[in-house]
Order: C-alpha cells, then sequence, then structure tokens
C-alpha cells in the first residue's frame, strides 16, 4: 500500500459489509413475501444473524425500509437522468423527466409502497428526514441551475416550491398510469399544454 494512504477501519468496514448483507436479504425477503408480510424475523433469519444483531444496525422495520427505498430511488434517478439529458430544453427535460420517473415508479413494488403508504410511520419519516426534498434536488437542480444560467427561468422562484410540485405532479402521473387513465404518450399531450408553459419566461 503506498505511503501515506488511507486505510478504512476494520469494524467500519464490518459494519458495512453486515449492512449490505441486511439489506440484500431484506431485498430477497420482500421479493418472497411481499413488503407488508416481511418481518425483522425474516430478514434476520434470510441473513443468518440473531434478531438483536439486525437491530443493531437498524432502528426498526421502516429505518430499513428507507435504506431499500432510497436505493431504489436513486436508481430511478440515474434512469431518468439519461433521459432528461438528452433534452435541449427546460420544457422538455421537465415533461421527460415527469414521465421516466412516473413510468418507472410505478413498476417498483418499493417505491409504489412509499407512495401508498400516505400517513404511515415510514411516509412520515420521510418527509421529516428531507429525503423526499433530497432526491428531488439531485435530479432537478442541475437542470433548474443550466437554466437560470441560460437566463431560461427567473432567478429566486423558491426551490422548495418546485421540487414539492413536481414532485406532486410525478406521483399524479404514476397513479394515473398505474389506474390506466392514459398511458406516456396521453401523458406527454398534457404535460406539454399544462406543465411546460410553467417553465417558460
Amino acid at each position: 500500500m503506498p505511503r501515506g494512504a488511507r486505510t478504512q477501519p476494520a469494524e467500519s468496514a464490518a459494519t458495512d459489509d453486515a449492512r449490505e448483507r441486511i439489506v440484500a436479504a431484506a431485498e430477497r425477503c420482500i421479493e418472497r413475501h411481499g413488503i407488508r408480510k416481511t418481518t425483522m424475523d425474516d430478514v434476520a433469519s434470510e441473513v443468518g444473524l440473531s434478531r438483536p444483531s439486525v437491530y443493531r444496525y437498524f432502528a426498526d422495520r421502516d429505518d430499513l425500509l428507507v435504506e431499500l427505498i432510497m436505493r431504489h430511488a436513486r436508481a430511478i434517478n440515474a434512469r431518468a437522468q439519461k433521459s432528461i439529458s438528452r433534452q435541449g430544453s427546460l420544457q422538455d427535460q421537465v415533461i421527460e423527466g415527469v414521465l421516466n420517473i412516473a413510468d418507472n415508479a410505478r413498476r417498483d413494488p418499493l417505491t409504489r409502497y412509499a407512495i401508498d403508504t400516505d400517513g404511515s410511520s415510514l411516509s412520515q419519516r420521510m418527509r421529516t428526514s428531507g429525503m423526499s426534498a433530497m432526491f428531488r434536488a439531485e435530479i432537478w437542480d442541475p437542470y433548474l441551475d443550466a437554466a437560470i444560467a441560460k437566463n431560461e427561468l427567473p432567478p429566486g422562484l423558491p426551490r422548495s416550491d418546485i421540487y414539492l410540485w413536481l414532485g406532486d405532479l410525478t406521483k399524479m402521473v404514476m397513479r394515473g398510469m398505474e389506474d390506466g387513465e392514459g398511458d406516456v404518450k396521453r401523458y406527454r399531450s398534457i404535460l406539454r399544454r399544462f406543465v411546460a408553459p410553467a417553465f417558460a419566461k
């Protein structure tokens, strides 16, 4: 090892490894039993640890689900970024981003569960932790910043309002697609008529 190179402490590496194994076990349990029926006992048995050992790494079931949801949301965001980055205008970036996230989120059981548990302790934890706003900032800030730099969007618009509106809009489109009210093509037309003008200077 080169002189001066930093190594991760063994205890920290062991903790990371245990957390990864627990998360992977939880994914397998959810695939087998579904989200609502998966218990911490199931996860402990799957990973080969005692229940108290699992609780050393995750405070409770919601804590473990939040970690899984974060990972799934980041994967959905990464897929959406590819679609958004191909668009030439902020209006098109917003339209394709909302459509891509809504379409991928509705196909992901964990993301659907997070959205459909409004009022639950899990959704409350995600809101109060600021996680929802953080994910929205990660996906939208680069495009909003670029639009302001190019004088395509007025500066000073409250980002928290933009995140909230785009998040609620995405959930609405997702639920509409899920219920069969419209497909991607129809929602693209609706967004172009009713949403795109909000992002025109």
